[in-house]
């Protein structure tokens, strides 16, 4: 069911599935999932599932989880405008949610694309949340730090409201150079990690992302999916991964 949480800009949807019996409604002891898909990438948005309802089904009924969707500031009916630290005060602030309200002991977070980096940032920053999957990362945002009109024009192509004034794209570049995944990684600490990517993506080449993990010296699970390219959301191999990855963190 769809449901509305009030983040960092206004209310934001998200979209709840607890169809397995197994699931625990209520009680410290639930678990959750909490998957935010990033930026849509088709237009019209109108006529594009952003939540992915399906594959959030068939997750939360293969794992006896709730697994939450969740569209961040500027995504269709949410409010507020996109930005990157906006992205992480919603997930920060959705994770707070269902611990706080004792829906969940602790939340796992994923992330795709630019959302990867957002989730690997709150997950390394956030005590509600004990580990995060990574799929297709953006491990490199240097493009966009130094032209956040790149980032702004991508957003805007595919229907994300964005600030009107320039001043505040602007202010991304300072954002990004924070959501700096080297970071992040370098903050996670003993925290589950999981990276899931495809051998065959153009947008984060397989030796850039291994590079990456191997600088940043932090013990990643780390899955590279033969032929996989940059969009594995419907590649059922990532999610038999992401279910064998939630199942071994059950607790």
């Amino acid at each position: 069911m769809e449901i509305e949480i009030e983040g960092s800009q206004g209310k934001i949807l998200g979209y709840i599935s607890q169809s397995s019996p197994k699931v625990k409604h209520a009680g410290q002891s639930s678990q959750m999932l909490i998957f935010n898909f990033g930026l849509p990438i088709a237009r019209p948005v109108v006529v594009t599932d952003l939540f992915h309802k399906e594959l959030v089904e068939r997750i939360a009924n293969q794992s006896g989880w709730t697994v939450l969707s969740l569209l961040c500031s500027g995504i269709d009916g949410s409010a507020g405008r996109f930005s990157p630290m906006n992205w992480c005060d919603d997930m920060t602030i959705a994770a707070d949610h269902f611990v706080a309200t004792n829906q969940a002991k602790s939340v796992l977070i994923a992330g795709y694309d630019l959302a990867a980096v957002v989730c690997l940032y709150v997950a390394a920053r956030s005590e509600a949340v004990r580990g995060v999957a990574t799929i297709s990362p953006l491990v490199d945002l240097s493009d966009y730090s130094t032209k956040p009109q790149l980032l702004f024009r991508k957003a805007q192509a595919v229907g994300v409201k964005v600030p009107a004034k320039s001043t505040e794209i602007d202010l991304w570049t300072k954002q990004l150079q924070t959501l700096d995944p080297a970071k992040s990684a370098d903050l996670l600490g003993s925290k589950q990690w999981l990276v899931i990517s495809g051998r065959d993506d153009e947008v984060v080449p397989d030796s850039r992302l291994r590079e990456f993990l191997t600088v940043s010296g932090v013990t990643a699970e780390a899955h590279a999916l033969t032929a996989g390219d940059h969009d594995l959301t419907s590649d059922p191999r990532m999610m038999a991964i992401l279910l064998g990855w939630m199942e071994r963190n059950n607790n």
